[in-house]
């Protein structure tokens, strides 16, 4: 348990540093901006672009499928939660079901999966990170838009647009597609791509911290909740789904890890499209990042010794 926690702290050190660097202003609003744009448009990216392109193996469409059909059940019950028991409106509660469903899978994911499990965990966390971000964001802005009875489509379609542009989905295909076409990456390109994709994932665990929306208001109960459906609720629904059809070893442990990842940041900013949620949205990214400590060290210490008690 000690080696576990002695892995996690200092990934959760760097998330610290980024908010003590915006909250202590010793980087200014363009350096923060500067930073998240590097990660986001080339060192993720090149990471993901290349860690899939140089792989050996792609039987990893079977366990992203699972995780998605676990996220769409739970956010089925989350929605269904905040509709009759917290009363809340069609466009709120899809924001509710959001953040109790997903995950902060790029920039906490890739770097914790990575740190834990090498290139053959983050190969697995890849579809998985496309699939869930490909069908959880458009669902929730389809319904946020249908509850406030808007009628244009404007958000829906802005949504899918940014995802056909986003670099980390464009990475994460152009990868698959470099690799099922059997050509090998070149070596200056691959060594541009190693350069860059070493960067990611102190920068990615960096921009968390100096990302992590301020809480001013907002519901704890809604709040915490929606916590208590991401970091509880989701890995067991996604871990009996994965052992349900005989899963087991790395993809399921990656499928869990991933599940136990703290609200994403992405499921704030589609919920500002329901003023109603939008703060506790914010306080629910923040209540998951600071329990994630512990829920991360506690599931990784009982798959650690399943393990070894398996053996």
């Amino acid at each position: 348990m000690i080696q576990i926690i002695g892995l996690l702290l200092p990934i959760f050190a760097i998330i610290a540093l980024g908010r003590a660097a915006v909250r202590f202003a010793l980087i200014d609003p363009a350096g923060v901006r500067g930073l998240n744009d590097f990660t986001y448009w080339l060192a993720l990216p090149a990471l993901l672009f290349d860690s899939i392109a140089m792989g050996e193996t792609l039987h990893l469409l079977g366990i992203a499928s699972i995780y998605l059909a676990g996220c769409l059940l739970v956010y089925g019950l989350a929605l269904l939660l905040a509709r009759v028991l917290l009363h809340m409106r069609l466009s709120p509660a899809a924001a509710f079901a959001l953040s109790a469903t997903y995950g902060n899978a790029i920039y906490f994911g890739t770097p914790i999966v990575s740190a834990v499990f090498g290139i053959p965990g983050l190969m697995l966390i890849l579809p998985i990170i496309a699939l869930h971000s490909g069908v959880l964001l458009p669902l929730a802005s389809a319904l946020i838009e249908y509850g406030s009875q808007s009628g244009s489509g404007a958000v829906l379609r802005k949504t899918l647009r940014s995802l056909l542009r986003n670099p980390i989905i464009m990475a994460i295909a152009g990868g698959f597609l470099w690799h099922i076409g059997g050509m090998p990456v070149p070596a200056p390109a691959h060594a541009l791509l190693g350069l860059l994709g070493k960067a990611a994932p102190s920068l990615a665990l960096f921009c968390v911290g100096t990302s992590l929306p301020t809480v001013t208001s907002g519901s704890a109960k809604e709040a915490a909740l929606a916590a208590a459906f991401k970091l509880i609720v989701l890995p067991a629904v996604i871990g009996a789904a994965s052992l349900s059809v005989g899963m087991s070893g790395l993809p399921v442990k990656v499928a869990l890890i991933t599940a136990a990842m703290p609200t994403g940041a992405n499921a704030f900013m589609v919920a500002r499209r329901a003023p109603a949620f939008a703060d506790t949205s914010a306080f629910a990214v923040v209540i998951t990042l600071i329990a994630a400590l512990p829920v991360l060290s506690g599931l990784l210490f009982e798959l650690e010794r399943i393990t070894v008690a398996s053996w």
